[in-house]
């Protein structure tokens, strides 16, 4: 009976959370959208961990960067062996592992099975002292939202800025989203015991961004091992492993953040302005705002990688420039309604700057390859696209397909050109290819893979698996019996 009496009480306190007026500092007050929170609660999750020594551990997780993966804690999967998410419709799907790891700030990515569930919008704001959020709250099943706010803004010894929460909230919602009145991911709350209290703390939504969606899963277990014991002869990584992983990890956004430039680049010009600049464009720019301050923290003495430091530096100024650019350009064609002087020479820059990150993007290439002949970091870890990109491998295949793909996502479709050969195939913008005539793709293989099966296969229809819209999608291809001349290398 009391648990019945709890429950309707918890669930009342929802509603009426929901729709709870709040203020931020030096604004006027915001009403709470109430249908954009509730909404927001489809794409939470009750997480629970089944430990490797047979305990249970509870939190939160949320669906985000995609609607196949999730963040939380990284606290919560400590000697994790099963992963269950259980969301408000009683719909229970189990993660077969993590994807993506941020330990200094404790957040995890995780690989979420469970196809049309919701991606909440990540919107990285500044966060200060008096900022009010809307945490995800779950009890006994109930799910609603309870309103923090910022106390405090402190930098620890490692460096890491911590956001202190304060305010009345049960525990156990460790993981869960911090949403703005709209609804929007502005950070994630960790829940830690300090001197027998619970301690609340807010990661902010940018970091939540430089997680990499698109690494392989690792399955539960990994997060957890220790290192492996040196072969004899073999050395520990040491400082110049972790600058090439960071080297590495920088080239990789480079490319994927020039992908979206250019897909933001043709969406705004060929689908109409008036929806503006896509969200990604805006999330990109996050994450090279991010990348290029770590960057530019790193030292070195190595004459090589110091110079690839400051040309990386280099670079990712031109393009977050570029992009800025372009961005402005259609803001001021949607305030003055025509795409006029100002549209016109913002444009203008934004190719200026870009074509200058790509020449020094290409003068980069001589000593990106000597890397990768020195660093085992490089020679392991980098994706197969970029080897070919530098010319370290020939590519295998004889043509273009005229497509743009992210490095680690060489299969997801980011744009299909018009007239190109991948069009006349029948592939569309935002496609998965996940099989061709009985091969299936693997995240860390190439377009080239597919490309091959298309040029093996000329004048012949084969059968090609898509993921088209959240659904899978079988395609009857008729291979061109040749391919036009002006798409030959």
């Amino acid at each position: 009976m009391a648990r019945s009496l709890w429950k309707c009480f918890w669930g009342s306190m929802a509603v009426f959370l929901v729709g709870i007026m709040f203020f931020s500092p030096g604004s006027a007050s915001a009403q709470v959208d109430a249908a954009a929170l509730s909404k927001a609660m489809q794409s939470i999750a009750v997480l629970t961990v089944e430990t490797a020594g047979g305990s249970k551990v509870s939190g939160l997780a949320f669906v985000s960067s995609g609607e196949n993966r999730a963040v939380t804690a990284l606290h919560l999967l400590k000697d994790a062996r099963k992963v269950t998410l259980k969301f408000q419709n009683g719909g229970e799907v189990d993660s077969p592992g993590f994807v993506d790891l941020d330990e200094k700030r404790g957040i995890a990515l995780l690989d979420l099975p469970a196809p049309g569930k919701a991606a909440l919008r990540l919107a990285p704001v500044k966060i200060s002292p008096g900022t009010t959020v809307n945490c995800a709250a779950v009890r006994d099943a109930a799910f609603g939202f309870v309103q923090l706010s910022v106390s405090e803004v402190h930098q620890g010894a490692d460096g890491v800025e911590r956001y202190i929460l304060s305010g009345e909230a049960s525990g156990g919602n460790s993981g869960g989203p911090a949403l703005d009145p709209k609804g929007s991911v502005i950070g994630l709350v960790l829940e830690e015991k300090k001197d027998g209290n619970i301690q609340r703390t807010l990661v902010p939504a940018a970091f939540i961004l430089a997680l990499k969606a698109s690494e392989p899963i690792k399955a539960w277990g990994a997060q957890n091992q220790a290192p492996t014991a040196q072969k004899p002869g073999t050395s520990a990584p040491g400082p110049k492993d972790e600058i090439d992983s960071t080297l590495l990890d920088f080239f990789v956004l480079l490319s994927d953040h020039k992908v979206t430039y250019y897909w933001a680049d043709e969406v705004t010009r060929s689908t109409g302005l008036q929806q503006g600049v896509p969200q990604q464009m805006y999330d990109h720019q996050t994450k090279l705002s991010l990348g290029l301050r770590q960057i530019k923290a790193l030292t070195t003495d190595d004459p090589l990688r110091k110079d690839l430091l400051k040309t990386f530096v280099e670079i990712g100024t031109n393009q977050f420039s570029a992009a800025e650019f372009m961005v402005n350009a259609v803001v001021a064609w949607q305030q003055a309604n025509n795409w006029g002087p100002q549209s016109q020479d913002l444009q203008k820059r934004a190719g200026a700057s870009m074509t200058l990150a790509n020449e020094l993007n290409n003068a980069s290439i001589p000593a990106l390859r000597e890397l990768y002949e020195k660093s085992s970091v490089f020679k392991e870890k980098i994706p197969k696209e970029l080897v070919y990109s530098m010319g370290i491998e020939k590519r295998p295949s004889i043509f273009s397909l005229g497509v743009q793909t992210y490095a680690r996502n060489p299969f997801a479709l980011v744009m299909v050109y018009p007239d190109s050969v991948a069009s006349t195939l029948g592939l569309q913008t935002g496609d998965l290819i996940v099989s061709a005539a009985g091969t299936k793709f693997e995240s860390n293989g190439s377009i080239e893979d597919f490309k091959v099966i298309i040029q093996n296969n000329l004048g012949n229809a084969i059968d090609v698996l898509v993921e088209r819209s959240g659904k899978k999608t079988d395609l009857k291809m008729a291979v061109l019996k040749e391919i036009p001349a002006n798409f030959l290398y």
